[in-house]
């Protein structure tokens, strides 16, 4: 949905019960728009972003909104869409290959058949991707960016060479850039890095945006069963989209499991991921202590792994670093 559409959207799901201005609710709980708001504005700069995103947190659909943004603002960026992911359990020499591909498909019309580009080693690889930042500079007829998740199935020595181009072609061009990169990945992949990159962590739907992503999909729904059903996600992305589904072919659930049973695949991923660390006691235990849903400090041993299975968050709460429980649809998966 787009960014226009989707604020009126919010807006006019928030102004049901007359207690409260809309827009000020929707600019507080807008998180995941907070979130693009800020890689926008490093990429409209030509600074390159990692991207750091929680499982479940559909990030193809953010870096799609993300790029029509960037094609229609000012000043305008020609954005290219691709996903790494493709490269899990490939070898060096396709990682190579592929990733020469999408950087020639910079600032290009439409994907372009392009004779494959062969090299032999690392320094073949530096010189090719060399030559492709600055074609891209000097022939695009815009300010270009690519936009790329599954970032983390590079291989280390592929994001290493990636990463010194970068740096020469920042030094051979220090009045200014046209090309820019973001790559996004797990949040488990801190080796993610360009020179000069900005690190932004994409935040689940706030309850307005998960609402208005709801009824998008599904319609108008009462409010109270909508702001119910919004708070039941979490605001996590994927989940957020299959409850909309199903709420657009067989209306809303009306018990907390059914609406599990109605998500489907991104709910049986979630119910794997709450066996798994329930199978080590230290885990699970961690778990049941924030089944309440009250922030508790963070304990990095433990609060690290839950975070990478996608079943916490970090909060903002004075006192220092927090996490809580990722949605109340975990508690359920819990029993709770």
């Amino acid at each position: 949905m787009a960014r226009v559409a989707r604020r009126m959207q919010m807006a006019t799901v928030l102004a049901g019960d007359g207690r409260f201005d809309a827009d000020q609710h929707a600019l507080e709980t807008a998180l995941r728009g907070r979130s693009a708001r800020k890689v926008r504005a490093h990429l409209r700069r030509m600074e390159p972003v990692v991207l750091l995103a929680p499982r479940w947190s559909d990030v193809p659909g953010f870096l799609e909104e993300l790029s029509l943004d960037l094609a229609v603002g000012e000043p305008a960026v020609g954005c290219r869409t691709v996903s790494f992911r493709t490269l899990k359990g490939r070898t060096v020499g396709e990682a190579w290959q592929f990733t020469l591909h999408v950087f020639g498909q910079l600032g290009r019309r439409g994907w372009r058949h392009r004779q494959p580009t062969t090299v032999a080693d690392r320094r073949g690889f530096r010189w090719s991707m060399e030559q492709l930042l600055e074609t891209a500079h000097r022939e695009a007829p815009h300010r270009v960016a690519l936009l790329a998740h599954g970032a983390e199935h590079l291989p280390v020595e592929v994001m290493e060479d990636l990463a010194a181009c970068w740096s020469d072609y920042r030094e051979r061009h220090p009045e200014g850039r046209r090309c820019t990169v973001l790559l996004a990945g797990s949040v488990d992949a801190p080796w993610l890095s360009l020179l000069g990159s900005r690190r932004v962590e994409l935040d689940d739907y706030g309850e307005a945006e998960a609402a208005a992503a709801i009824v998008g999909a599904a319609g108008p729904l009462p409010i109270a069963t909508l702001a119910e059903t919004a708070r039941f996600t979490g605001g996590i992305p994927r989940l957020v989209r299959a409850v909309g589904e199903a709420a657009r072919r067989g209306g809303v659930p009306d018990s907390p499991e059914a609406l599990l049973l109605a998500a489907g695949p991104v709910a049986d991923e979630m119910r794997g991921a709450v066996d798994i660390v329930s199978a080590h006691d230290h885990l699970a235990d961690r778990l049941h202590m924030l089944e309440p849903g009250e922030p508790l400090p963070e304990v990095e041993e433990v609060d690290h792994p839950l975070r990478m299975a996608g079943l916490v968050r970090r909060v903002r709460v004075p006192g220092g670093p927090a996490v809580v429980l990722r949605a109340p649809a975990i508690r359920t998966l819990l029993g709770g």
